[in-house]
């Protein structure tokens, strides 16, 4: 009962509070998932998974989406119009210079939402070196911490007990948090090989170890992100989507 008041406030927020935002954001009422560009490495190894995923989220949901993902970059300005973004790699990549580290900064810190995904299946990849690195530099008092079982993200839509993925590399998520709202989680787990369908209908990639169980429980993981991104603590609160635009919009007008 809890999921499905919690779907019904967020069509109702959605659809109420587009009367009320700004032209710059009203095209934005339906979610829209961002993966993010950067120079060098591989920012897009798994270029259906985020389709694929919006369709599950279509399918079990009553989210509305845009079927289709974008491309952005962290400088592009559109960035604040998005409260979820994705970043994804198999692969070592550039350092981002100071001025885009301070604009993701500043887009976490104002209520957006990263989730990054190790597409290599590998432990200690050269993606997530170079990831850990950037983590460093965006957040430096702040380590990425393990995150909890006890924590929303594990229970925003389904009631998980366990981190899947492709590949299962760690049995756990870690994150990023500020003043108690996790901004930023990352998996080493590959989620997005899991999720990626092709238009056939076939699964892209084949899960190691667990099969058919392991995949679907990372489709249920990655709805739960987005859930979460977009409700926070639902438990304790009530759903947040219009707020993040608008705080994310007044700052990006500054």
């Amino acid at each position: 009962m809890q999921k499905i008041l919690t779907i019904l406030t967020l069509v109702i927020f959605l659809v109420l509070g587009e009367k009320n935002i700004s032209p710059a954001i009203a095209g934005f009422s339906s979610l829209t998932l961002p993966w993010i560009k950067y120079q060098g490495g591989n920012d897009n190894p798994r270029p259906e998974a985020l389709r694929s995923l919006l369709a599950q989220v279509t399918r079990r949901t009553s989210i509305e989406v845009n079927r289709e993902p974008i491309e952005l970059n962290i400088s592009d300005p559109a960035l604040f119009r998005h409260p979820f973004i994705y970043m994804g790699g198999d692969q070592e990549f550039d350092p981002f210079p100071e001025k885009d580290l301070k604009v993701l900064r500043n887009y976490l810190s104002y209520g957006g939402f990263l989730f990054i995904d190790d597409n290599s299946a590998q432990a200690e990849s050269a993606f997530d070196v170079s990831i850990r690195k950037m983590i460093l530099a965006l957040f430096p008092q702040n380590p990425l911490r393990k995150i909890q079982r006890d924590h929303s993200i594990y229970r925003s839509f389904y009631l998980l007990n366990t981190v899947s993925g492709r590949s299962i590399v760690k049995p756990y998520l870690q994150g990023i948090s500020i003043k108690g709202r996790t901004v930023l989680v990352y998996s080493s787990n590959d989620q997005a090989g899991a999720w990626s369908l092709n238009k056939l209908g076939q699964w892209n990639y084949d899960v190691i170890a667990g099969g058919h169980k392991q995949r679907q429980l990372s489709i249920r993981l990655g709805v739960n992100i987005i859930m979460y991104a977009l409700t926070l603590d639902y438990k304790k609160d009530m759903v947040h989507l219009p707020i993040i635009l608008e705080r994310l919009r007044r700052y990006n007008s500054k």
